[in-house]
């Protein structure tokens, strides 16, 4: 037979007070229910707590005493968690692990944490880069507290906020005859050597667009980071298709690009926060609201290309 914690609690203040009517009072139920759960804990624990006297209260026996004690650290401790765990839901102190697996995440990911940190100093963050399915799975697992991931399928044990939707658009270099244009088509994209962002997912999607195409392709380089395809187009070698980009700012390799939107693509993908189910702590809550205000704003909008 388990022992509910509201049976501990009647048992505790019988055990203290002596008396299953002061017991009865101090928790305002009946003195039946006091009585019932010091039955069910003698059955419990298969020993004598108490011996009982007429008129004359309740006596611990030296078993009962024991467990008393031993009831009381319990509840002691179980309140106590109650307290930690409120704290750690109303407060805006503590650590935030967010996992990100969009490469742009640090065009505006470090900005927002000094906004939080500004206002609320007792704030710290830990920051984790994985490809989509790790950060997924990390969430899932506990590793973060919230994730900057593309949302692809709907998982019941992830709860999402859409930030972003970040159409595919043309990548090339700053003086390559495609630049002169303010947008280009899916048809002048295949007819160039093309370098392909080869990651999970995106290679699929960014093959399924250029095969519209209607043209066999010239894939002359592939690389699984966003900044080395960014670096390959600027060298001049072929043009490339990304989603997101930073402010515009030069490659590594030092040299600037163009970013073109295409007008006869709907290719694209969303861009979300992902959090545990239910409740949000304060702290997670306040840092979603954060990055919905950023990308609702004209700074978020510097990070995708569209026609309008």
């Amino acid at each position: 037979m388990t022992l509910s914690l509201r049976a501990m609690r009647y048992v505790h203040a019988a055990l203290h007070h002596g008396s299953i009517t002061a017991a009865a009072e101090v928790m305002h139920v009946t003195p039946s229910a006091i009585a019932a759960a010091l039955d069910q804990a003698e059955t419990a624990f298969g020993m004598a707590l108490v011996t009982r006297a007429r008129a004359k209260g309740v006596y611990p026996t030296s078993a009962g005493r024991d467990v008393g004690r031993r009831i009381g650290d319990l509840l002691e401790r179980y309140d106590t968690l109650l307290t930690d765990v409120s704290d750690l839901h109303a407060n805006l102190s503590g650590n935030l692990a967010i996992g990100y697996n969009a490469p742009v995440a640090p065009a505006f990911l470090p900005g927002l944490a000094a906004q939080m940190l500004a206002a609320h100093p007792g704030v710290a963050f830990t920051f984790t880069e994985g490809d989509n399915t790790a950060v997924q799975k990390g969430l899932i697992d506990g590793q973060f507290d919230v994730i900057l991931f593309v949302e692809e399928i709907p998982n019941p044990q992830i709860a999402s906020q859409p930030l972003l939707e970040a159409p595919t658009y043309c990548l090339c270099p700053e003086d390559h005859a495609l630049a002169q244009h303010d947008a280009v088509t899916v048809s002048h994209i295949v007819s160039e050597p093309l370098i392909l962002l080869d990651r999970p997912a995106a290679r699929g999607y960014y093959l399924e667009l250029l095969e519209k195409g209607g043209a066999d392709l010239r894939i002359i380089a592939t690389a699984n980071s966003t900044e080395m395809v960014r670096s390959l187009v600027a060298s001049k070698i072929g043009i490339s298709l990304l989603n997101m980009k930073p402010r515009d700012v030069p490659t590594y390799a030092g040299s600037t690009v163009r970013c073109l939107p295409i007008t006869d693509s709907t290719s694209g993908v969303t861009i979300s926060l992902g959090f545990a189910p239910g409740p949000k702590r304060r702290l997670i809550q306040t840092f979603v609201d954060h990055c919905t205000a950023f990308c609702n704003g004209p700074l978020g909008a510097d990070l995708t290309v569209s026609l309008t």
